[in-house]
């Protein structure tokens, strides 16, 4: 038996998905913090494992400038004018008599100049991954430096008015940042994951699933506690009578296998009058709402009343089974709410087609009374 085309080409309903999500939340929530752990753990281990080490030395030195023919103050030095000095040859050369055992390449990566604001302020950085190796470098550029403003005719003097001492250089702490990006990230593929789960979910939550999804009358729901639903029940009631006609007896086939404690709430629904619902006429009801429960075995002795429902579960059926509910005259199949039962019971519909057994409607079981009054309100 197929599902009908227009279940396989409906809309999305948003009240039922937002009722979907909102049993599902938790589930985005904690694996949102999960994320958030681990995204946080995750970064720290790669920051104490996978950061290079590497230390720095920033020397500060004022400049003081010579004078031309004219008078004038030289000003031209810049900072790019001051990266390129120090890889020349004539301050390279200076520096590189301080350093024997080293070799220019290593010094001119190592080292940057730059003019930050106050073009007679120069800040030199040095960074290698030794600390040792940077303070002869740091060392060697000051000596250097100043070296070459003494001989310079464009400089007076150069004069190191701080040197700092090699540090180790750290990332930036971005623990947070990785918290965040964690929760984002398995929050999301949670909603995803959720989001696809709902489009190939074939489950029923109402009525109006059951009459898209099979060509089969949805007689009614069957909630989980019976209390406070009186039109649920009163609407089950009356389209099992009506389906039935005449006949007080029907079989049932409950898809999630608790068929015996399912019959038992259908005859108790069935064989108990308003009036004894209610637990007295209605003018004495206080409208506190419908409410029954499974009656024990020893309340029913002798009390068997006109309704007999006769009980399958859907893992034992059989051949025998299938004669029993041509006898009966038909059956109803018990759909759980919220369960993906579908392809079992595509299964079922085609057996019980191919035996000739009457499928008299479906009924949702053991349905969220919560879940359907945020529905229906």
């Amino acid at each position: 038996m197929e599902m009908k085309e227009e279940y396989l080409n409906r809309g999305m309903d948003l009240k039922r998905l937002v009722l979907y999500f909102q049993k599902k939340i938790w589930l985005i929530v904690m694996l949102a913090i999960l994320g958030a752990t681990f995204g946080g753990i995750l970064y720290q281990i790669v920051r104490s494992m996978r950061m290079p080490v590497e230390y720095q030395a920033v020397s500060k030195l004022y400049i003081s400038f010579g004078h031309d023919e004219n008078g004038e103050v030289y000003q031209y030095y810049n900072g790019y004018t001051w990266n390129d000095l120090l890889d020349t040859d004539p301050i390279l050369d200076i520096v590189m008599e301080s350093l024997p055992g080293y070799e220019k390449k290593q010094v001119m990566e190592a080292t940057t100049a730059e003019i930050l604001s106050d073009i007679r302020l120069l800040t030199v950085t040095v960074k290698g991954d030794d600390e040792k190796f940077v303070r002869e470098i740091r060392n060697a550029l000051e000596s250097g430096l100043k070296e070459y403003a003494r001989e310079s005719s464009e400089l007076e003097q150069i004069k190191v008015i701080r040197s700092g001492a090699p540090e180790r250089v750290f990332w930036d702490e971005r623990t947070t940042s990785a918290c965040i990006t964690g929760a984002v990230l398995l929050g999301l593929l949670a909603f995803l994951v959720i989001c696809f789960h709902y489009i190939l979910d074939e489950a029923v939550y109402v009525q109006e699933d059951i009459e898209k999804m099979y060509s089969f009358k949805a007689l009614g729901i069957l909630t989980r506690n019976q209390k406070g639903l009186q039109p649920y029940a009163r609407e089950l009631k009356a389209n099992i009578k009506y389906a039935l006609g005449g006949k007080r007896s029907f079989a049932i086939l409950d898809m999630a296998n608790h068929s015996d404690m399912r019959r038992l709430e259908l005859e108790r629904l069935l064989n108990t009058e308003e009036t004894e619902i209610f637990g007295g006429s209605e003018a004495d009801h206080d409208g506190s709402g419908f409410e029954w429960h499974i009656p024990r075995a020893d309340d029913q002795q002798g009390k068997k009343g006109e309704w007999e429902v006769t009980a399958f579960g859907e893992n034992v059926l059989s051949e025998e089974e299938c004669r029993r509910i041509r006898e009966i005259g038909g059956v109803i199949i018990l759909l759980p709410f919220g369960v993906d039962v579908g392809r079992k019971v595509a299964r079922i519909l085609s057996f019980l087609h191919n035996q000739d057994c009457e499928v008299l409607g479906m009924i949702i079981a053991q349905a969220d009374e919560e879940f359907l009054n945020r529905y229906f309100a």
